[in-house]
């Protein structure tokens, strides 16, 4: 009985895996929904840091600020982001700065997250590589910021 009992929660763990690794698989990784919510395709990177996210609600609202490292320069030609000139620097920049200044405002001036965005102080500057794209009256918008010289892309997303 012992041994039949111990076969039995085995098998039940190992269903229970095979069940959570099948639903994995099926479901879009970041890349895909990158690519099928906004048209942008993106190479994975090295490394991606989360920085900020927002637990998992009903409705999929909240705000997302992640870092992906590459370690070497991405080809941009069929990614969807544009190299920044010096006239498109300043509406970049204020995008940044809008979405920074609505996280802070919904996260009731969190000490964390001011924290999180002074570390990652980032600016747009001319060569650069830059995205925007918005949803639903801009309920929903993405900004990408690549940075050449570091080879680093930051990733503004905000859905409510």
């Amino acid at each position: 009985m012992k041994k039949w009992l111990i076969t039995f929660f085995v098998a039940i763990g190992l269903l229970f895996s095979g069940c959570t690794l099948l639903i994995n698989s099926l479901l879009p990784n970041e890349y895909e929904v990158l690519e099928s919510n906004w048209d942008i395709y993106l190479p994975k990177a090295d490394e991606k840091k989360n920085l900020l996210t927002t637990d998992a609600s009903f409705q999929g609202d909240g705000e997302w600020f992640a870092l992906f490292d590459y370690s070497k320069p991405i080809d941009f030609s069929n990614t969807g982001l544009v190299k920044l000139t010096s006239n498109e620097i300043s509406d970049a920049n204020n995008k940044i700065a809008q979405f920074i200044k609505k996280t802070i405002d919904i996260r009731q001036n969190s000490k964390e997250i001011v924290d999180i965005f002074n570390q990652y102080d980032v600016e747009a500057e001319v060569g650069d590589y830059y995205y925007y794209g918005e949803h639903h009256n801009g309920n929903d918008f993405i900004i990408l910021l690549y940075k050449s010289e570091l080879h680093q892309l930051y990733k503004y997303e905000w859905h409510q």
